[in-house]
């Protein structure tokens, strides 16, 4: 994580550990009184992030993989601003909008991207994972939430 990055996260102590709030979702947790990120000692925690086609007209199947990977380059961020890495990740849980006429790509299709690009993030053994159907998510136009959960003891020796 650069520089500019790091400087964007807001760090907040707890008695466990820390919260992680990234500048440019400073108004959603105001609106919505949430934790981005928590480290709990061993642990990070990261609430789900969203993929999503903020246009009415179909994503194609390359720009949802490409929606994917910045949802996890944003996992990777937070993971870096609670001294975690994606190697750290124990859990994936994954909730899909499957038949959204937002994304030009039938259940199979979605699914298959999605473990495309996962791959490009993870590599063997893979964190324990769960993909839900759900009806909606938030954002209007959101296509997957993906929620993590890393073990990374500290002190960390690098």
């Amino acid at each position: 994580m650069d520089n500019q990055t790091t400087q964007a996260m807001r760090h907040i102590a707890t008695a466990t550990g820390k919260v992680v709030v990234p500048a440019d979702l400073q108004a959603d947790v105001d609106q919505f009184h949430y934790a981005p990120a928590r480290r709990v000692g061993d642990f990070v925690y990261l609430s789900g992030i969203v993929a999503c086609n903020r246009q009415p007209a179909p994503m194609s199947g390359q720009a949802f993989r490409d929606e994917l990977r910045q949802v996890f380059r944003q996992i990777e961020n937070l993971l870096a601003a609670c001294d975690a890495v994606m190697a750290d990740v124990i859990e994936l849980q994954m909730f899909h909008v499957f038949g959204s006429g937002r994304l030009a790509l039938d259940k199979a299709g979605q699914l298959a991207a999605i473990a495309g690009v996962r791959d490009e993030f993870f590599s063997s053994p893979y964190p324990v994972a769960v993909e839900l159907a759900v009806a909606d998510l938030n954002p209007d136009g959101g296509l997957v939430e993906i929620k993590t959960v890393a073990f990374a003891p500290l002190p960390r020796h690098g």
